[in-house]
């Protein structure tokens, strides 16, 4: 099989502005119009792991599965049901317009005659979401040089429809990719070589098939806030779709969104500063950026503990969270605070107080949480 020409978003200006808009006419110079926008493509073969082989192979498969049609079933072509066959989908003529299009299904490969002379069918597809479609076609007709590719409708061209290239293996089977946002296309289908000659007959096929391909990832995930004492870290996610946590590259968790999005994944408490990674992961295998969540201190301090106190003591001492601030009172009143140290020891300067006085002692953390009083009385020396 020679290798076939594509019709771009680009080329296929030079067809769509010689028809009326919405109508794809298959009469004298306009084939010769599209024919010309085909052969116009620069071969652009496709980057390694757009397609990866399993999805080639099923592909490439169900079109040359299609090429079983009988000749009973190629007489019939055109007027046919396309539910008229389980294996594949025969082309229901007049399908070209872009208002007449046959329905094209993932599921089976369309099967389709160039005839008359310079006919153009023209098959609909519908991306679900957006991704790769991926178009194929084969034919096994020494008569039919054929001539494929998705537009959009009308040939409107912006940046809904990218063609990325083109792979074709040893038998023939050419299957060309697109980056596609959601939405309805159109594959249309010429025969290259009828310029001068009607040489083609009923028994002379074309089979086109379709497939999509998923490879966008999806957005980051929402966390909503994560504190020191919490077992649960909940936001939201694409729907359905996979959600895991990460601290470093420990998994601490992962749980499977609702269909509204929301997630809730169980972890172990975590300290007060650790930063925390979320990522989603789709049906598709595709992982979204990950998203980091500092845990926040909510949690007090203990009760700091304090040495005897005595009524000649111009210093209390004991200890206290890491780092914490440490106060002391008189009733409402502050005598004196100080810094605890890495391993939680404190020294806090005060004026001699007398006996039976009551001190009260609290510890500050960096977050801002104070813990509860711890109170002493002082003592005769």
């Amino acid at each position: 099989m020679r290798k076939k020409g594509i019709l771009s978003l680009v080329s296929v200006g030079l067809f769509a502005s010689s028809l009326s808009v919405g109508v794809v006419k298959a009469e004298g110079n306009d084939n010769g119009l599209a024919r010309k926008a085909f052969e116009s493509q620069v071969e652009k073969p496709l980057e390694k792991g757009i397609i990866d082989s399993k999805t080639f192979n099923q592909l490439e498969k169900k079109v040359n599965d299609s090429q079983s049609v009988s000749v009973k079933d190629s007489n019939k072509m055109g007027r046919m049901s396309s539910s008229s066959s389980s294996n594949f989908i025969l082309e229901i003529e007049p399908n070209n317009d872009f208002g007449s299009a046959d329905n094209s299904s993932y599921e089976k490969s369309s099967i389709g005659q160039l005839l008359p002379m310079n006919d153009l069918d023209l098959h609909k597809v519908v991306v679900p979401s957006d991704g790769v479609l991926l178009v194929a076609g084969f034919t096994d007709s020494y008569f039919i040089d054929l001539g494929f590719g998705a537009v959009q409708k009308d040939f409107v061209e912006n940046n809904n429809l990218e063609y990325l290239g083109y792979e074709e293996d040893e038998d023939g089977v050419e299957i060309q990719a697109y980056q596609a946002k959601k939405g309805t296309y159109y594959v249309g289908v010429i025969d290259l070589d009828n310029e001068y000659i009607d040489d083609n007959t009923t028994e002379d096929i074309y089979a086109i098939g379709t497939g999509f391909v998923d490879n966008v990832k999806p957005s980051k995930p929402t966390v909503y806030k994560v504190d020191n004492n919490d077992k649960v870290l909940t936001g939201k996610a694409e729907a359905s779709s996979t959600v895991t946590v990460k601290n470093g590259s420990k998994v601490l968790g992962s749980a499977k969104a609702t269909s509204k999005g929301t997630f809730s994944i169980k972890i172990p408490v975590q300290k007060a500063g650790t930063k925390l990674t979320v990522t989603v992961k789709d049906s598709a295998g595709n992982v979204s950026s990950s998203v980091s969540v500092t845990v926040a201190d909510v949690v007090a301090p203990s009760k700091p503990t304090v040495n005897k106190v005595d009524d000649n003591d111009k210093v209390v001492k004991g200890k206290a969270e890491a780092n914490s601030t440490v106060t002391v009172k008189v009733g409402s009143k502050s005598i004196g605070s100080a810094k605890a140290s890495s391993k939680g020891i404190y020294s806090v300067n005060i004026k001699a107080q007398k006996k039976g006085t009551t001190l009260s002692i609290t510890a500050k953390d960096k977050a801002g949480n104070t813990s509860s009083n711890r109170t002493i009385t002082v003592v005769k020396h």
